[in-house]
Parts: C-alpha cells; structure tokens; sequence
C-alpha cells in the first residue's frame, strides 16, 4: 500500500538536514526514504541541504543500498532497502534463506561491503559517527551491519567511530549473519543490543516470523486495528456483523512507524475508513464487541 504520511516523512528529513543530532525518528522516516516510487522510478524521499549522496548500490544479488553524508551531525548514513514487494525474486531468496536456512545469501555480504566503501569515500576524519537504518528486510541487514561493524573496520585496520543502528519493522536474521561472520573472520559486538533498536508491531507478522533472530533490542509501538463488515460466524448464520480486526498491510507501512513512533505498544491505532485517518487511543486493542450497525468511527 502507498506511504500515508510521505509528506510527514520528507518534512522531517528535510528538517534535520542542519541538525546536530539525528534522532530515532528521523532514522525512521531515513529508513522508509530509500523505496522507490513505481510510477516514477525515483526514490520516495528527496534529499536537500544538509545531506550528500555519497553512493547508492544495487549488485546482482538484489541489495540496494545508500550511503549519505550529514555534515552537521558528523554521521555517516546508510539506508538499506527492504523487499519490493512479491515481484522482487531476490528479496524473498535472501529473505528465505537467511531465515530459513541461516544462509547469509550475497545481500549481506554487499551490505558489509557499501558501509566501508562509504566510510572510505567520504574519508574517516570527517565521520564522527555512524547511523544505519532499514525497514523490513532492509532493517535485517542493518542489524548485521551494525553488530558486525567494529570487528569489519579492525579488519581493515580502520578505527569505528560509534554506531547506532535503528531497525523498522525488521525481518531479523542474526544466525546467518553469524555464519558470514565465521566465514570472513569477524565477530559480532556483544554490546550490540545497547546500540542496535528495531521498531516492531505485535501485529506485524515480519518481525514475528518463526526463524526471526536479531542482534539488537526490539521496541515495542502501537498497532493498527480497523472495523470491517465480516459474515457471523456459524453455519446458519445469515447477514453481517462489524468486528475489529488488524490489516497485516497497514501493520508494515513504514511512514506509520514513523507518524506514531511515539505511541507505545500499551495504545493502540485506531483507522477509519470512512474518512481515511489514523489516530492514537489508549488501549493495547480495541475492546468493543461486534456490532451490527456500522460503528460510527468505521
């Protein structure tokens, strides 16, 4: 589905471009920026003053990823794109077997690659940190990068400057990227879950997966319930009956992690279709019983 709150989402990358500080929220608005828009083939987020494009990669093997430098802030910043939707073949492959299989798949492998690509090009004394964001499986690979990243730069024989990693609804691999780690030598920072934060939904199946492992610490935020005309349940039953229920679509979106960021897991988010809004109300879910009137606020 499209991006809801895109505007929201560009004002506030916009916004932080002369910040001294890039906080969480701006991590995930740069996590959902990197998607491309299907019609124009351009990336949903413009990056104005304030940020430089130091790179973007997209190898055979289906990474897409993009290197930023913030000036202000002294940050390098990645952004991995996640899955395409159902039409991205090499997504689902690396989504599958790294958590399925514990197989790295080639993904992880570009991903460690444009973070010291980037590190390079932009030149270590102009780094003073190090932020890396994602979403969905994009936030798989930040996980990795940033359990991995101390061990890769000493590897290269390159000091890290620190890192903070901020996941959006992440797919979660650890075990395949630790299976790339013994392969290439490396190790996972133990310290990794006091840097590393995924954003998650408890009714958002991607980061509830049965293989899901993640380096880094999840935090729990609000989901997104609805109310939908559904036939009552029986065999004889007849008509049909409102009842509230979660969108698994609406659960994922980034821009609605970004938009109720703030919103924790004990509240929940409340969508009405009638006028096509989202807001905020107490309450892990809703608590109302079926109706056969249309509620109101449907």
């Amino acid at each position: 589905m499209d991006e809801p709150f895109l505007r929201e989402m560009q004002a506030a990358v916009d916004a932080a471009g002369t910040a001294a500080i890039l906080d969480n929220k701006t991590a995930v608005a740069l996590a959902g920026s990197f998607y491309k828009n299907f019609k124009t083939g351009e990336i949903l987020v413009r990056f104005g003053a304030g940020w430089t494009e130091v790179m973007r990669v997209s190898p055979e093997g289906g990474y897409d990823g993009l290197a930023l430098h913030h000036p202000a802030s002294g940050s390098l910043v990645i952004v991995n794109r996640g899955t395409e939707g159902l039409a991205s073949l090499p997504d689902w492959m690396q989504n599958v077997g790294a958590a399925l299989f514990r197989a790295p798949g080639p993904q992880l492998d570009d991903a460690l690659d444009l973070l010291i690509q980037a590190f390079e090009a932009v030149g270590g004394e102009r780094v003073r940190q190090i932020l890396i964001c994602g979403h969905s499986l994009g936030g798989a690979l930040a996980d990795a990068q940033g359990a991995l990243a101390a061990s890769l730069f000493a590897a290269r024989g390159l000091s890290c400057p620190p890192v903070k990693v901020v996941g959006v609804a992440s797919a979660g691999f650890s075990h395949a990227a630790e299976s790339l780690a013994a392969a290439r030598g490396l190790q996972a920072d133990p310290a990794a879950g006091r840097f590393i934060t995924h954003y998650i939904r408890a009714e958002d199946f991607v980061p509830h997966h049965p293989g899901r492992s993640v380096f880094g610490t999840d935090r729990v935020v609000a989901s997104i319930y609805e109310t939908r005309a559904l036939p009552p349940a029986g065999p004889h039953a007849t008509g049909l009956e409102w009842r509230w229920l979660a969108d698994l679509l609406k659960q994922h979106v980034c821009s609605l992690y970004f938009q109720f960021l703030d919103a924790p897991g004990n509240r929940h988010i409340w969508y009405s279709a009638g006028t096509d809004t989202f807001e905020a109300r107490d309450g892990k879910r809703p608590t109302w019983k079926l109706k056969l009137r249309r509620p109101k606020d449907w």
